[in-house]
């Protein structure tokens, strides 16, 4: 892949055509089909594309084998859908398993000027892709911790029984704005807080 300048063509694969629109086609297609594949489709849940003017985001209802972030270089692949799998693959619209994690990562820069996609794997699997360069910019702060919030994490790894209650006194701050931020902890980090046995698992 060369990727010269923004005005000229770069060759993706086979194809030596603009670069937005191959890349933009590539990172569509890995979008649909993790939709199509993975989906746990015992559930009402409606599957959702949405098409802002800086953000391509996606929810999809599936069994998910763990939660927090996929990273591209931290992943285990896993086929819910097997059957599915093998005939989109059989027609040419996916590639092997976990190729769309790959792809996504691949050529969300090169649309976005250097973004990158975030996968999100819960109840609810999230995918949210920015579309250009002031989208990318907006993700990468927002994965980033504030003092505060990086002064909570620390205390989470240092005391993993760490309650609400303890947060709301060391901070001077409401339980809601807690909650605020163990919900950006959880996103950014990866770490997961058990009910049942009242812990985080980092």
């Amino acid at each position: 892949m060369v990727l010269i300048s923004p005005k000229r063509n770069v060759k993706l694969g086979d194809n030596n055509i603009p670069w937005e629109k191959r890349s933009r086609d590539l990172i569509a297609r890995e979008v649909i089909g993790n939709i199509l594949v993975h989906r746990d489709y015992s559930s009402a849940y409606p599957a959702k594309v949405i098409i802002e003017k800086d953000w391509l985001k996606t929810e999809n209802w599936c069994i998910p084998r763990r939660h927090g972030n996929i990273m591209q270089d931290e992943f285990q692949p896993y086929p819910k859908n097997p059957i599915i799998q093998r005939f989109f693959a059989n027609i040419g619209r996916t590639d092997t398993i976990g190729s769309g994690v790959i792809n996504l990562y691949k050529y969300t820069p090169i649309f976005s000027d250097g973004g990158k996609p975030e996968l999100f794997e819960d109840d609810v699997f999230k995918i949210t892709i920015p579309l250009n360069k002031e989208a990318a910019e907006e993700a990468n702060d927002q994965k980033k911790l504030s003092d505060r919030e990086q002064a909570i994490y620390n205390l989470i790894c240092e005391n993993k029984h760490l309650t609400v209650e303890q947060v709301v006194a060391e901070f001077d701050i409401s339980r809601a704005t807690v909650f605020r931020d163990y919900a950006k902890i959880k996103k950014i980090t990866g770490a997961v807080y058990d009910k049942n046995e009242s812990v985080w698992k980092l």
